[in-house]
């Protein structure tokens, strides 16, 4: 019996090898829809790790996974092409889990892949890296996760018109309108392409084998396909794109939030952010580097959060992941892309916009006087900016937005108390979140961080009575603590996975 937490794989073939215990490393071969309907080949390769074995009712957490795609042979015809174009895009694979006669589905969506170079010769490496939830087996016999069709969503940008050079000769010299670039009935803007591709005949589908043993540590059956106890490759018979079901009996694993928790609200389809990036909150980017504004990718996540009041010493939750409902974060990925030659810094420019459910709170005024009240947040569209070097180790974001609050239904020791319907911050909150690899990647998720400040509040009180002071005493002020976790991105249609909450920090 196989319980589904969400797990996703990787694209995985017959040969492969675990260089250590748990190393997924493999290539495979898949077929593509080229231009004309012409069948063209694309070498994938995988990396990522699985546990070499759990017990019965452990959860299987595999690590993030890498799918580095070489796209050559006519794929990326119909995108931007010369010198400085670039293509990125995002990744999705129909994957399958199965324990014995027990089959489930486990796609893995969402993957991102960074923007890179084109080459003169057409051919492009792409880099796709999404996380991996977990699945759980409720009884001993190995479990198998398989491959499946393979869809690629690619978005090319051309070189800055005018430059069929790397970096600028000057880089003092404006940087070309980027209003030319974005307009997609300009030919030399950026191009989009949708490949759908399937394993190639005779391709072994197995990503991964995991040994559940019996009470007794005896594997519970099957050849794990791996040495010293790997995760196990290349088992024999295994096929790609298993069908079903969990079942009725399906049960999730332990520890795991989506089992447990609230549905998140889907985005909407056809509705992208159309907020603008704030420019205050931009960050310069070196000398060199060449900025490109794009039509972005609509993307989908969600959030959850702990908020903690210094001066009360207490906290409330943003979002609750254990309410009936979560909400959503739409999420316009790549609105703006920074480049350069070498790829020496890399950056992308994204916006969101979002909703928060109001939440309730209790703290001690003054040491021992409960209060309990509702807060109502009121959010402006978020500017994420990501920055990277030539290493991956170098990533960090820096996510801000401002936030108002509002206070409501409060009461004192049990006692209503009137605030009025206008009892808020005098100026919002402005919230500045960070994140750094490997804690944090905008595509993948991850802990996000800040310190904030509280305004004075202002409207508290009714009939003539003042309850500002009241609430700028208790409540306003900085080093106000707050960590946020985000779930990965989905690139929609999709419903995005509970994040879990974070520690009371």
């Amino acid at each position: 019996m196989i319980a589904a937490g969400a797990l996703v794989a990787g694209l995985l073939p017959a040969a492969g090898s675990a260089a250590e215990e748990g190393a997924v490393s493999v290539s495979a071969g898949y077929v593509c829809e080229g231009a004309g309907g012409t069948a063209v080949d694309l070498p994938v390769d995988f990396t990522g790790s699985f546990p070499a074995s759990v017990r019965s009712g452990e959860a299987i957490r595999p690590g993030d996974l890498t799918m580095s795609a070489t796209l050559g042979g006519g794929l990326l015809d119909g995108l931007p092409a010369g010198e400085g174009a670039t293509v990125g895009g995002s990744a999705s694979v129909a994957m399958g889990v199965a324990q014995g006669p027990e089959s489930a589905d486990y796609p893995w969506a969402g993957a991102t892949g960074e923007p890179v170079q084109v080459p003169a010769d057409g051919t492009a490496t792409v880099s796709f890296s999404g996380a991996m939830p977990s699945a759980t087996a409720g009884g001993a016999g190995d479990v198998v996760f398989t491959l499946g069709p393979l869809t690629l969503e690619l978005q090319g940008t051309p070189p800055e018109p005018g430059d069929d050079s790397s970096p600028p000769a000057d880089p003092a010299d404006p940087a070309a309108d980027p209003a030319d670039q974005d307009d997609p009935a300009d030919p030399a803007g950026p191009g989009a392409t949708t490949l759908t591709c399937t394993l190639a005949d005779g391709q072994d589908a197995t990503l991964a084998t995991v040994a559940v043993p019996d009470e007794s540590g005896t594997p519970g059956g099957g050849d794990t396909g791996a040495d010293d106890g790997g995760a196990g490759q290349g088992t024999p018979g295994a096929t790609g794109g298993r069908s079903g079901s969990a079942g009725a009996d399906a049960e999730a694993a332990p520890g795991d939030e989506p089992a447990e928790t609230g549905d998140v609200t889907p985005c909407p389809p056809g509705q992208p952010p159309t907020a603008e990036l704030d420019p205050d909150r931009l960050i310069e980017p070196p000398a060199g580097t060449t900025t490109l504004t794009l039509p972005g990718v609509y993307t989908c996540t969600a959030a959850v959060g702990i908020v903690n009041s210094r001066k009360l010493n207490g906290a409330l939750i943003a979002n609750d992941p254990h309410a009936p409902t979560l909400d959503s974060v739409r999420v316009l990925l790549n609105k703006q892309m920074i480049i350069s030659p070498g790829n020496f810094y890399n950056g992308t420019r994204n916006v969101a916009e979002f909703t928060l459910p109001d939440s309730e709170a209790t703290f001690l005024t003054f040491g021992f006087m409960p209060v309990t009240g509702k807060v109502e947040f009121t959010n402006e569209p978020m500017t994420i900016v990501t920055e990277q070097g030539s290493s991956i180790d170098t990533n960090e974001t820096t996510a801000g937005f401002y936030q108002a609050l509002r206070v409501y239904d409060v009461k004192v020791n049990g006692v209503p108390l009137d605030v009025g319907d206008d009892c808020r911050t005098s100026a919002p909150l402005d919230v500045v979140l960070k994140g750094k690899y490997p804690e944090y990647r905008v595509f993948t998720g991850g802990t996000l961080r800040s310190l904030v400040t509280v305004p004075p509040f202002t409207g508290c009180g009714t009939g003539g009575e003042d309850l500002d002071p009241l609430f700028t005493s208790t409540l306003s002020g900085p080093g106000n603590y707050v960590e946020l976790k985000q779930s990965p991105l989905c690139t929609m249609p999709c419903t995005p996975a509970v994040p879990g909450l974070p520690a009371d920090g």
